[in-house]
Parts: C-alpha cells; structure tokens; sequence
C-alpha cells in the first residue's frame, strides 16, 4: 500500500508538474493572443483610416472629373474669347487715337463741333489711313461703363450723348 501511495504521490507530483507547466503555457499563450488582439485592433483602426481616407479621396476625385469635365466644354468658349479679344486688341489702335484726340482736344467746343471733328474729320482720317477701329465706334464704350452712366443719372446729370460726354472729360480729363 505505501508503494501505491508513493506511487500516486510521484504520479501526484508529477501531475502538479505537468499542471504548472500547462499553466505556464497557458499563460503565455494568453499573453500572446492579448498581444495579437491588440495588435489586430492596431491594424483595424489602421485600416478603418484607409478606408476613410480612400472614401475620402474618391470624392475628391469624383469631384475633380466633375471640375475637368465643366472646364472642358469652357475650353471652346475660352478659344471663342481668346480670338475676340484678339481682334478687339487689333482695333483697340484706333478706338484709343480716337478717344484720347477727344479727351485731349474737343473740350471747350459744343456738341455739333464735337461732332463734327470726330466723326467727319478724325474718323474719316483714321479710316483713309487704315488704322483698325471698332465698326460703329462709341467713345462711351471705351471711356465710362453703363454703370458710371446710370449713377451720373441718379445725380441728376441727363443721359443724353452731351451730357455723358461732359461727364467724361470732367472724370478723365
């Protein structure tokens, strides 16, 4: 009986031994998938970012192509008002002889001698020498806008060829 009980003592100790070193194992294997948890929950914070940033950044690019697409079909009107400015730069030779001889000259005179000068004398001249002019030429067009016009007129002063011309030469000469 003693060899039984010694026996199961050894096989006791034994048994604790193997529990100590399952245990152990256990613990390590419990630390290691603590430090696997939380690295998996490092690389999902990580890739819910990426993914938040890629969501992000496809906006951004639906958004660009957008943008290009709209400045494309600009690209024809730009190419329209390139050219048309490009002639107005051509015939702006003639509308600024044109308006700087009245800024310069027709200042004292009435209106019908204004007239006159500008559109019998110095125009016809500026066309027999061939220097560009805009067809139909308005010193109003160069010289004041439409809104320096309207607020002359809400001060009082008449919207009438003299009165804008006056107007002019008082603000620009």
């Amino acid at each position: 009986m003693q060899e039984k009980v010694e026996a199961m003592r050894k096989k006791a100790v034994q048994l604790n031994q193997e529990l100590i070193e399952t245990q152990d194992l256990l613990d390590k294997l419990n630390k290691e998938l603590e430090e696997l948890n939380d690295n998996r929950e490092r690389k999902q914070a990580v890739l819910d970012r990426l993914k938040a940033d890629a969501e992000k950044m496809a906006k951004r690019l639906k958004a660009a192509e957008e943008l290009i697409s709209g400045l494309s079909s600009e690209q024809k009107r730009w190419g329209e008002d390139k050219e048309a400015i490009a002639e107005k730069k051509v015939l702006l030779i003639g509308d600024c002889l044109l308006s700087s001889s009245f800024l310069s000259y027709v200042g004292p005179f009435d209106f019908t001698f204004r007239k006159k000068m500008i559109f019998d004398h110095w125009l016809v001249d500026i066309k027999e020498k061939e220097i560009p002019i805009t067809e139909g030429f308005k010193l109003e067009q160069l010289l004041t806008t439409d809104v320096e016009i309207s607020q002359w007129a809400s001060q009082g002063l008449p919207s009438d060829e003299l009165s804008v011309q006056n107007g002019i030469l008082t603000t620009r000469a």
